[in-house]
This record gives C-alpha cells, structure tokens and sequence, in this order.
C-alpha cells in the first residue's frame, strides 16, 4: 500500500509498505551487483539509511550461490534488513541478447527468493524504434503483465511501462499495466535518454506514462540515479530512483554532484560536506574506487533530501528551474513542461506558503500562474466601464502602491484598472490572490519574460470587452482618460474585490450566490483589509491573509450548494460516512464515490452525500481523479461539518 502525506503537484511524499517495513519516498534504491558489490548492503542501510535496494534477479539465478538464495532468501544472502526490490533482467535481455529466461521463470525465481517487489520481465523499446515495432513491445509488455499478475502469489509486483517515444502507446501501456494489481508502476526504457542528456524527450516520456498511471500507486524511473536529474523526475511524480551509476561513475573515476559530473583527478578542492569529502584529502579520494562510490552515494542521497525539503516547502518548482541552469539540455526540459500545463495543473494546489520567487523566463510559465490566466478568461467578469487603464509592473501590492493615483484617475475618467505583471493581466481588485501579491521579482526582467507577458496581456485584452485600454505614463495620461471616458467612477473596492475573488475561486456566478441580500464585513483592525463576509446576517466566507482566498462555511457552501449542480464543487461520500463528517471527521479517499474534476488540491468543496446532501465543508487534499483513485489517505480535511436540515430549493 502506498499514502501520500504531503505534495507538491505532481510530486509526493510518501510511505510505501513493503514486507520488510516502509520505504520513505521519494527515495533511490542503490543497485547492489551481487557479483561485485562495491559496497557492503548492510552498510548501505547503516551508514546511508537506505531503506530500499534493487538487485538483478537474472544475475543472481545465474550464479552459483543460487540454491543457497533460494534457501536462505535474499535479504539474509545480502545482509540487508530493508525491503529488496529484484529487476528480471530485461535490460539485459534487450542489450546483450542472451537472457534465456522466461517471464513466468524469472517471476518464480523472484518468489523464491523472497524478494518484497518482485519484476515482470517486460520487452525493452529504444528510442529509436519505429510506431509499429514499439507498438508490438507494449502488446507484449502487456500480455506478460497479466501473465506475472497471475503468478505473483503474495509477492508485490513492479510492473513495467513500455512504449519508446510515442505518447499514446506509454499512455496505453501504462493504463493497461496500471489498472493491474500491481503494487508500484515502473516507467521503463529511458536509460539511453538519461545517457545521452535527451531531458526534454525524458520529460515527454514521463508525462505520457503519468497521464495513464493509477495515481493512487507508486511511480519507479528505471535507471535515473544522477542527481541533477531528481528534481524534475520527481516533480513529474516519480517516486522511486534506481541506478547502479554510484558504482560506475566510480570505476571510472568521477565524482557525482547536484549539478553535474566532475572527474575526480580534476577537482582540487571539493566543495561537499559529505563524510567522505570532509575526512580525506581529495588525493586519497580520486585514488580509491571506495571512497568515490561513497561519495556518489551521499550526493544521490543529499539530493533526495533536499528533494523532499523542497517538497514540504512548496519550492520544488524553484528547485527544478534553479537545477536546470546547470546543464542547457535540463533547461531545454523545463521550458518543455509548458507545452503540458492543462495535465500539470490538474495537481497544482491552490497556492502555496510563502511567495513565488522569479528565476527565470520559464517561472512565468509554471502551470499554477496558467490556471491564473486561464480562469481570469473563463471566469473573472470585468465591471462595466468606457475603458481600460493598464499599469506597468511596479511594487507590490498593487493596490496600495497605486492608491493615490487610482482615485484621481477615478474622479474624472470612467475606466477600470489592471496591471501588466510578469506573471500576466491582474485586476487591480485581484492584486491580493496568490501569488499576484506574494511575489519576488527582479526590478529588470528578461526580454522573454517581457515578450510573454505582453502575449499574456493581450490574450486577455482581447476578450475583455472594454472599447479601449491605455497605459499609465504619468500626469499627461489623465488629459486621454478625460477625453476617452468622462465621468468619473465610484468605487466600492470590498465589493468588488471579494466578488471578483469568488467567481474566480469557485466559478462564475459564485458571486451572485454566495452575496445575494444584504452584505456586511468584519474588517481587519490590524490590516483595515475584509476579513469575514456576511449575507443577510449569515457568515458566508472568510478571507485568508496568507493567499487572499477564502474560507468556505456552512453558510455559503449551501449557497453554492443551491446555485451549481452536482457534481460541481462537490466530493460525494459513501452513505455510511456521512454521520462522521457531520461530526467534523476527515474525509477518506476510500469513502469517495464521486469528486468534481476540476477541484485542487488545496481547493474549498462540499462534501454531499449520494442524495447531494451536504453534509461538511472540506478543504481538498487531492484533485478530483485521485480522490477516485487512492484507497488510503485523507481527500479532505473537513472544517465543518453541516447538520441535517430541510433542503432548500434549487436555484
């Protein structure tokens, strides 16, 4: 079984139970040559907390300490009180040709063995391959899934994901093997990318295989050991790593970095901390094959942790595109992953903690700032006005900068006002959702950055139905607005701002729902800024400080519940739950019978039950396809719960 405990989009931070105890993940599994193991498996866990390993079960069926495994097991053959994952050697079947061993022999073996995840022998596509050929390896891939299903018996099964460079088979192949029962989904085929730096072809190959997996069941990247390669897999959603590279870079003398590779006889000083670096001259270090496998072992696993860091933090986004200038094939990956924003913002959270920090072009292209943009288009509703009056990016908030210049604009000129950020087109009444307000950006930006955000700008221009739009230059600006549209505006900013919020938050028309009747607001002493909102006496939202959304409650969730029909912002529960979450207990994704596609993690939902009952306000932890798809975790954490009442009618 696999839980998720936190994220960050794609990427996860995981437990995965094995026979052997849980595997942390994301996590590498260092490949253990049973013939030349470089070094010691109990030392692995020991000194480098490896809780995982991966060993070949086609080498070891080979050897002549064969019976002696199959009687003994394999973890106690190895010495390793960790779970062992066995591969069947299909790499090696595919570059040497002589693997003589069937699928059903090499799964037996595996069971034999006791391995804790066992590997199908899958039919190894290269890049290269044509359509047809690729085509013919995934059906065959597929049929030994089944096959090794079967034949399991109590071991958990890796299956494999095969396809070449073709997105609709990795797609097919993974949805086939995925909807298996099958404990971890391993994406295969992708060590001559990785060889070769093709990054952006890695990228495309993961994404088609995601957008076919279970998203409930573990992801293994077969082959990926290099740390400069961590951040982007995982944040494709790749959980598990395997290599043998610490071995190998070794015997050839290099010495592996979270920024690239470096020859141990070239490197006078090192700049790790590892214990390795720290205790022995880098003379001894380039000399001893040891001690370089040491070192690459503790810069893969540094580089784990610092994956999972970024994870918790809501950075691994920043991580990925900070990594990626270390190598111009990486940054040639990460300018790909724009070309899949409608896939990678289905599991972008609403927002996330802190502010979003420019790095480069590219960070304007993330798929959380898309979904911005794309919901100003389909769901934001500009107020009638004769014109358009556009702003520079300048200090933020936006609000506050502009104040003074706003009102005097406003007292003779009927006209709205918007800025034209990094990031895109921001109405001056959403200058305080996240991150148009929590942002750190250069005072000069790059050319490309300003050539998007004019493309973003005009995008949304052109539908915005206003007859004409200026841009600020000071003073002489007002002689054009005065000529252009006379008049002048009045102007309620609260009212405004929190409808302008909640339509984009919840969809268009949520406005009207949630703030028909008389509006009042508790106001912030602190900030002077809407802190809860009343209709009609009944408090219908709050809004957070920390991302300018809001904080849906019972109120305004019937509100909504009235106004948009099933399944629209709802998470539909099994009957037998629904006396639980009136109670304020948690919603569990096993208990999930339906959820609205379009919800994110980190978005405010009703939770009904089938009847579309409401029964709890929740914020989301997952979209709607995992809620749909895990078995185990918390979909939902409810804020409150809603006792049984008479339904009011739909609107």
């Amino acid at each position: 079984m696999f839980e998720v405990r936190d994220r960050d989009g794609l990427a996860r931070i995981g437990v995965l139970e094995t026979a052997h105890g849980p595997v942390a993940t994301p996590t590498l599994a260092p490949v253990v040559n049973p013939n030349r193991p470089i070094i010691p498996p109990k030392d692995l866990a020991v000194r480098f907390g490896a809780q995982i390993l991966i060993t070949n079960a086609y080498i070891l069926g080979k050897s002549l300490d064969r019976d002696a495994i199959v009687r003994d097991g394999i973890h106690r053959f190895l010495g390793f009180p960790g779970a062992v994952m066995t591969d069947s050697g299909a790499f090696q079947s595919h570059v040497y040709g002589d693997v003589d061993v069937t699928n059903a022999e090499v799964i037996a073996f595996q069971k034999a063995i006791q391995a804790d995840l066992g590997t199908m022998l899958d039919v190894f596509s290269e890049p290269g391959h044509a359509y047809d050929r690729a085509s013919a390896d995934v059906d065959e891939t597929v049929r030994r899934a089944h096959e090794a299903v079967s034949l399991r018996g109590d071991m958990a099964l890796v299956g494999a994901v095969q396809g070449g460079l073709h997105p609709d088979l990795r797609e097919r192949c993974a949805r086939s093997v995925s909807s298996l029962d099958v404990a971890v989904c391993a994406i295969g085929g992708v060590v001559p990318l990785l060889e070769t730096y093709r990054f952006r072809d890695l990228v495309r190959v993961i994404i088609a295989s995601k957008k076919g997996l279970d998203p409930s069941k573990p992801v293994h990247l077969f082959g990926a050991g290099h740390p400069l390669v961590f951040p982007l897999a995982t944040l494709l959603g790749c959980d598990l790593f395997d290599s043998a590279s610490y071995a190998k870079y070794a015997r050839d003398g290099r010495m592996l970095f979270a920024d690239g590779t470096r020859r141990a006889a070239d490197v006078r000083e090192s700049s790790c901390l590892c214990p390795v670096c720290t205790a022995h001259p880098m003379e001894k270090i380039a000399a001893e094959e040891t001690l370089l496998a040491e070192h690459n072992l503790h810069a893969c696993f540094g580089a784990i942790r610092e994956v999972r860091q970024a994870i918790a933090e809501g950075d691994l986004w920043g991580l990925a595109e900070r990594r990626a200038r270390a190598h111009p094939a990486l940054l040639d990956a990460v300018r790909e992953l724009r070309r899949h924003n409608e896939f990678l913002e289905e599991f972008e959270p609403v927002s996330r903690p802190g502010a979003l920090t420019y790095v480069g072009a590219e960070t304007a292209h993330r798929p959380i700032l898309h979904r911005f943009r794309r919901r100003l288009q389909e769901r934001y509703s500009a107020p009638l006005a004769k014109g358009l009056l556009v702003f520079p990016e300048g200090g933020r908030p936006f609000g506050e900068r502009l104040a003074a210049v706003v009102d005097q604009v406003a007292r003779v000129a009927d006209v709205h006002f918007v800025v034209k950020s990094v990031w895109g087109p921001v109405p001056l009444e959403l200058d305080q959702v996240w991150p148009m307000c929590q942002t750190i950006v250069p005072e000069a930006l790059d050319l490309e950055a300003l050539e998007a955000a004019e493309v973003f700008f005009r995008e949304w221009a052109a539908g915005a139905g206003f007859p004409f739009g200026i841009l600020w230059e000071g003073e002489t600006t007002l002689d054009d607005l005065r000529a252009r549209a006379p008049g002048g505006r009045a102007i309620d900013w609260n009212a405004l701002r929190i409808r302008a919020t909640a339509d984009l938050q919840f969809g268009r028309g949520a406005a009207d729902a949630l703030f028909a009747g008389a509006i009042s607001y508790v106001i912030s002493r602190n900030t002077g800024k809407v802190r809860n909102v009343l209709a009609d006496g009944e408090h219908v939202v709050s809004l957070r400080a920390a991302d300018g959304l809001f904080t849906l409650k019972a109120a305004g969730a019937r509100r909504l519940a009235q106004a948009f029909p099933l399944p629209r912002l709802r998470i539909v529960v099994d009957e037998d739950s629904v006396p639980f979450h009136r109670e304020g207990k948690n919603v569990f994704a096993k208990f999930v019978r339906e959820a609205d596609p379009e919800i994110r993690p980190g978005d405010e939902a009703l939770v009904v039950s089938p009847e579309d009952e409401l029964c709890a306000v929740a914020r989301a932890t997952m979209n709607g396809r995992e809620m749909r798809a895990f078995k185990r975790g918390v979909a939902a954490h409810v804020r409150e719960g809603v006792p049984r009442g008479p339904s009011a009618p739909r609107r």
